[in-house]
């Protein structure tokens, strides 16, 4: 099993996953050439994909998906209330398919489960996803952590967990006040202190990896979210690493 943070951020969010025969992206957010170039970038072809999961129909999350899907014959997945929201934006795709806020589905040897996020969208869902008995627990765009979204990552070898403001920051910050009061909602965005306290309920001895997602340029600092989230997690021997919005990380395995 290996992953590859293609982009996080406002400007747009994609996941890379794949196994010995199935590659797929949570979103697509990028425009469907700069998705291709950071899938160049690790060395691998928009070609190889089997999926694209969508989380929610937010352009920093779609904007991609329907002239990839187009060009390179990929089938969509998101649930009917993201295609409802997100069919303008997406256009024509003739193979896309419906799924659950609670559903399990395989394709060849992965294994992906959508679970529903509290967010300020029509019907949002975060992804697990397993393969060879390992597991990525994905946590973004949520306002808050439900017991759902820790019964959901509980036991995960990796964690790709949002760490979008710090809250003073945000508050100090140069936003409008209903943009810092929606960032901040039960529907809105995790705070590096829930982001903490989160790594601090999932924490366990065989995770070796957690990502931070998301982060604001204007309301987070790289070394405030770092911080927090080691502090969080009191674990020496996880790696916790930025994902960026300007480049992918490079493609890691999970052992």
């Amino acid at each position: 099993l290996k992953f590859s943070v293609l982009s996080s951020g406002s400007k747009g969010n994609c996941l890379y996953v794949e196994t010995e025969n199935v590659c797929a992206l949570i979103d697509a957010g990028l425009s469907q050439r700069e998705l291709t170039s950071r899938l160049k970038t690790i060395g691998r072809s928009p070609e190889d994909l089997s999926a694209v999961f969508l989380t929610h129909e937010h352009s920093d999350h779609i904007r991609g998906a329907g002239p990839f899907s187009r060009r390179y014959k990929v089938p969509l997945y998101s649930t009917a209330g993201t295609r409802y929201a997100a069919e303008e934006v997406v256009g024509n795709v003739t193979d896309w398919h419906r799924i659950g806020q609670n559903q399990k589905m395989i394709i060849g040897d992965i294994e992906i489960e959508s679970y529903p996020t509290p967010h300020d969208a029509a019907e949002s869902v975060a992804y697990v996803i397993h393969n060879n008995g390992r597991k990525i627990g994905h946590a973004t765009d949520l306002g808050s952590v439900t017991p759902e979204v820790i019964e959901n990552l509980t036991g995960s070898d990796v964690l790709l967990v949002e760490a979008n403001h710090d809250e003073d920051l945000l508050d100090a910050g140069p936003y409008p006040w209903p943009v810092k009061r929606r960032i901040k909602s039960d529907r809105g965005h995790l705070s590096n202190r829930s982001c903490a306290k989160l790594l601090s309920t999932l924490n366990h001895e065989k995770l070796q990896k957690v990502a931070l997602m998301h982060i604001s340029e204007t309301n987070n600092h790289p070394d405030i979210a770092l911080l927090s989230a080691r502090q969080g997690l009191k674990n020496d021997s996880a790696e916790i690493f930025l994902a960026r919005q300007d480049r992918p990380t490079e493609l890691v395995v999970i052992q």
